[in-house]
Formats: structure tokens, C-alpha cells, sequence
């Protein structure tokens, strides 16, 4: 599941660049939008860097998330990516 993360780590920053250079601690409790608690970590994704987010992963992991059980509004955080990820590869 490392590998998996690393995957996920690498493709968050290749899509904000800005959260690389600024060293934003990524981690499995990170949300990807919003946290309603306001100790969660927030990378602040918008919805056209999540689509960007997804179609890389689709094509790092050779699945199309439309044929799978994963529902994108179930990914909130980065674990839940790495969750969903993890059961494709």
C-alpha cells in the first residue's frame, strides 16, 4: 500500500506543484476539498484538479473508475484514494 500512496503523493503534486514546493505534509488523513474539522489537514483541491487527479491515477493504474465499484464522491481524503487505488491494482 506504500507504493500505492507514493503513487497517489507523486500524482497530488504534479497536479499542485504549489504544495511540493511549500513541503505541505501529505498524508492519509488529508482531505482532498474541504475538512469539516478544522484540525484535518486540507490540500484544497478544486473540482477541475480532482477530475485531472483521477483521469492520471486511471491511467497509472490502468482501470477506468466508471467500470469499478468506486464511487468518486466516496474519496474525501487521500487514504480513501489510496484505499480505492489499492483494490485496482
Amino acid at each position: 500500500m506504500t507504493e500505492v500512496m507514493n503513487v497517489v503523493t507523486r500524482a497530488i503534486i504534479g497536479i499542485r506543484p504549489d504544495l511540493g514546493e511549500t513541503r505541505t505534509a501529505i498524508t492519509r488523513e488529508s482531505a482532498l476539498f474541504y475538512a469539516a474539522d478544522p484540525d484535518q489537514p486540507v490540500l484544497g483541491l478544486d473540482s477541475m484538479e480532482a477530475l485531472e487527479l483521477i483521469s492520471v491515477l486511471e491511467k497509472e493504474f490502468g482501470v477506468q473508475l466508471a467500470d469499478t465499484d468506486i464511487r468518486i464522491s466516496d474519496l474525501r481524503t487521500v487514504g480513501d484514494v489510496v484505499e480505492a487505488m489499492s483494490g485496482t491494482a
